[in-house]
């Protein structure tokens, strides 16, 4: 049975922006202003701008192939079956990693409020986003959509406190401060992840073909100026080096002004922030499943489906997040998806300038704009980029990463349905 096409423009924006505007800027600004300063803001405006370069690559790649396995099919359109199998496998560790980082993010503001243990309230929040995933896409983006306007209004709080000191948080950086500043990129990068799942949802999209470019665009660039304010918001309220030493830093910027109440709701927000990014995380993760197993090159009993719902995708997604949580370092986790996800970005922004050189056909969807010559220059950024934030990762992360998609790579392709080459 295939997806049912149900969901519009605005529902696939929300959903965009509810899972990038997640775990990132409610856990990772601290930790950023404590490498950074107050030039803080310039990491979140270079990573937002690397974020839409790879964007629009996957906006062009989303219109010409509007199908649930997304970077797999992509792949397998322009640069064949056996790098687009590798690819797809990298995606589903991904998807598994990115839902386990944000959940130890989850269980960590549980623990500051209620000082329950991290890891018990991260293997919650995979469990309660698997249930509620069984009620289907339509009813989990209108829950991640009203999730995503809380969030958002958590950040617009905190902007509009801010205001009267906004112009003290855009540090200006000194000659020699680039490098810095864009290691500090390379870690909050992390909170622009996300973008690329929306793609997934292209079968239940309604007009896929014109509407998920918008939406990613869209997306993209409303969570980079939040950051931007955000970040530029925080350092001037309280100053970088309390940021930096902050584990709820949003939570810690209201505090002055809001008291122990503003403190008790932003902390509430982070809460349903990161919840909602795992939820969406996972529906991703499914469907990406879904998609592979249509095109044979994973078990086809992950192409099944009960009331329209991938049902055995989806109970993988959630069992292999689960099992990730034995590694508990949520640095360590974020990294080793960083690894593998800016590969894949590499690769994907390949595709497109592939495809414009090739220039098989006259496309009237949407295209990549500002080319030279048949060469696509945000693709151009978006690749360079892309293998430039790999310099950024720790090597043990890489190590991590690596190994556990070899193992998942040759486990998958074992179980490959019979007659697949």
């Amino acid at each position: 049975m295939a997806l049912k096409r149900e969901l519009g423009l605005w529902e696939i924006v929300l959903a965009g922006v509810g899972v990038i505007v997640g775990a990132g800027i409610y856990a990772l600004l601290g930790k950023g202003a404590g490498l950074v300063g107050d030039r803080i803001w310039l990491s979140f405006a270079i990573g937002g701008f690397i974020a839409l370069m790879t964007s629009l690559s996957y906006s062009e790649l989303a219109s010409r192939y509007p199908k649930a396995g997304a970077e797999y099919v992509y792949a397998k359109n322009v640069i064949g079956e056996k790098m687009a199998r590798l690819v797809g496998f990298a995606l589903l560790f991904v998807g598994f990693t990115s839902a386990t980082t944000v959940a130890l993010g989850f269980g960590g503001y549980l623990h500051g409020l209620f000082n329950t243990p991290i890891l018990w309230g991260a293997l919650s929040v995979i469990l309660l986003s698997g249930f509620i995933l069984l009620r289907g896409a339509k009813f989990t983006t209108d829950l991640a959509s009203g999730i995503s306007i809380i969030e958002v209004l958590g950040l617009l709080v905190v902007v509009t406190i801010g205001l009267p000191t906004l112009v003290n948080g855009f540090g200006i950086p000194a000659v020699g401060e680039l490098p810095n500043i864009l290691f500090g990129t390379a870690v909050v990068f992390f909170a622009f992840l996300g973008f690329e799942e929306l793609v997934r949802m292209s079968e239940e999209t309604k007009k896929a073909r014109t509407q998920m470019p918008k939406a990613l665009i869209a997306a993209v660039a409303i969570s980079s100026v939040l950051y931007v304010l955000v970040s530029a918001s925080a350092v001037g309220l309280v100053g970088a080096d309390v940021l930096g030493k902050s584990t709820s830093p949003l939570a810690t910027v209201v505090r002055p002004s809001l008291g122990e109440n503003g403190f008790f709701l932003m902390s509430l927000a982070g809460l349903l922030s990161t919840f909602n990014t795992v939820l969406l995380i996972v529906l991703a993760s499914s469907r990406l499943l879904y998609g592979m197993s249509i095109e044979k090159t994973v078990p086809i009993i992950f192409s099944k489906t009960r009331n329209s719902q991938p049902v055995y995708a989806l109970g993988i997604a959630v069992v292999a997040s689960l099992a990730l949580l034995v590694i508990q370092d949520i640095t360590t986790i974020a990294q080793m998806t960083d690894a593998l996800l800016f590969a894949v970005f590499a690769i994907m922004n390949l595709v497109i300038i592939k495809i414009h050189w090739d220039n098989h056909q006259k496309f009237t969807g949407f295209n990549v704009p500002f080319n030279i010559g048949k060469v696509p220059i945000p693709a151009v950024f978006g690749l360079v980029s892309s293998m430039g934030m790999l310099l950024f990762v720790e090597w043990h992360a890489l190590a991590y990463s690596f190994g556990f998609f070899v193992v998942l790579s040759v486990i998958l392709h074992i179980l490959r349905p019979r007659g697949k080459k």
